[in-house]
């Protein structure tokens, strides 16, 4: 389990730092957060992980917090700080039930075709980790395309 976490734990640091220098140099946040995808997806291949056993977990991500940048974007750009931290975690719990209905959905398609699909804690935690840059990468990204950009402080 302490090598599992371990093992989590190392991937998420250079998400984190490299977040951190995204913003400590104002590089446009879509495309950063995208790219930082492929940390996990590339940890899921170091611990042999399939990448088809992962997909409900990066659905879930996807979806979750794709879906939660917008009112999170949203509130900090017509209430600031405040408005940003009450979209991210109203949103959070609207869209946790969201993509979990899509997670277990897919998860029960796979069962029923006797694909596995995997909840063991690297498959999950990377898949989530994936998905969820993925996800909000994607619509910060489309955001930007948009004109709509985050201010830095």
């Amino acid at each position: 389990m302490i090598r599992k976490a371990s093992f989590v734990g190392i991937l998420a640091l250079p998400v984190a730092l490299l977040g951190i220098l995204a913003l400590r140099y104002q590089l446009a946040i879509g495309p950063s957060v995208l790219g930082l995808t492929l940390i996990p997806i590339g940890g899921l291949l170091i611990a042999k992980r399939t990448l088809v056993g992962a997909i409900p977990d990066i659905v879930f991500g996807a979806i979750d917090t794709g879906l939660l940048t917008i009112p999170a974007l949203w509130g900090g750009i017509l209430f600031g700080v405040a408005g940003a931290i009450a979209g991210g975690v109203i949103g959070d719990a609207l869209t946790d039930a969201i993509a979990g209905f899509f997670e277990g959905s897919i998860a029960e398609w796979f069962r029923e075709r006797g694909i596995i699909e995997s909840r063991e804690a690297i498959t999950t935690a990377l898949g989530k980790m994936a998905g969820c840059l993925f996800g909000s990468g994607a619509v910060l990204t489309m955001a930007l395309l948009f004109g709509i950009k985050p201010e830095f402080g």
